[in-house]
């Protein structure tokens, strides 16, 4: 049987996503979870890999196996092995040539900015706390010029290895609730670090009262350097993925 299951985290505390030798990440923790659970080794297929102190509402994995334990009650059952800081908050049998990373066909990812002049430790690896006014028509006219289909390569992690840096953004919403800014994206799949360099340069861009079409030019340009900084990662979410079919 394929089981597919929703995680949330808060990846404060863990080394990154993937499994390794030595340091706590998601995929190391959640494994030894889910095989606890069922009773044998298991391979955890994933939608995508996180950064350090990146959060999720909404990753998933998929396993298969022939455990007979009842599906309804499996969340519960994971928990119960898993720290405070990761949950399954869902499970479902799916067919099986379900593969949580090649069969999603877009992903939503939100960064949260807590824009105020002083911090508030409820925000504390939670968002972005930026103290600067930030111009919110400049903020939106420059992240507009990113929606469609781009070579992203000047918003892509120095250390990135891969080749085609083609990306599609279907859509960016901008929304501010009081002192809290969401900026949410919608595309079927980003690079490595790509929504964090966009949201430092579209920040830097719009606290300084710069012209929107900078973030253009950097977009002409492929390089790295044309870039502005990387924003912080505690203030970023996977909050879901979509699959092609049945959600």
């Amino acid at each position: 049987m394929n089981i597919r299951i929703k995680i949330t985290y808060d990846g404060t505390n863990f080394y990154g996503f993937q499994k390794q030798d030595r340091g706590r990440t998601i995929e190391k923790v959640l494994t030894k979870a889910v095989e606890n659970t069922v009773k044998h080794p298991v391979k955890l297929f994933y939608s995508g890999r996180t950064d350090s102190g990146v959060h999720a509402f909404g990753q998933y994995a998929n396993f298969y196996t022939e455990s007979t334990i009842d599906i309804g009650n499996l969340p519960k059952v994971i928990n119960y092995h898993l720290p405070t800081d990761i949950s399954v908050v869902e499970a479902k049998y799916v067919d099986d040539n379900f593969h949580s990373r090649y069969s999603a066909k877009g992903k939503f990812y939100r960064y949260i900015i807590y824009n105020y002049k002083y911090r508030n430790a409820l925000f504390e690896n939670r968002a972005w706390q930026y103290p600067h006014k930030i111009d919110m028509e400049i903020l939106e006219k420059s992240l507009s010029y990113l929606v469609g289909e781009h070579d992203f390569k000047s918003f892509m992690g120095r250390y990135a290895t891969v080749k085609d840096t083609i990306r599609i953004i279907n859509k960016i919403e901008v929304n501010k609730v009081g002192d809290v800014i969401n900026i949410d994206f919608y595309g079927k799949s980003f690079l490595k670090n790509m929504v964090r360099i966009i949201v430092g340069t579209a920040v830097q861009i719009s606290s300084k009262n710069k012209s929107p079409e900078i973030m253009k030019e950097a977009l002409v340009r492929k390089e790295r350097i044309s870039a502005g900084m990387t924003a912080p990662a505690c203030g970023l979410y996977l909050m879901d993925v979509y699959f092609r079919g049945n959600k």
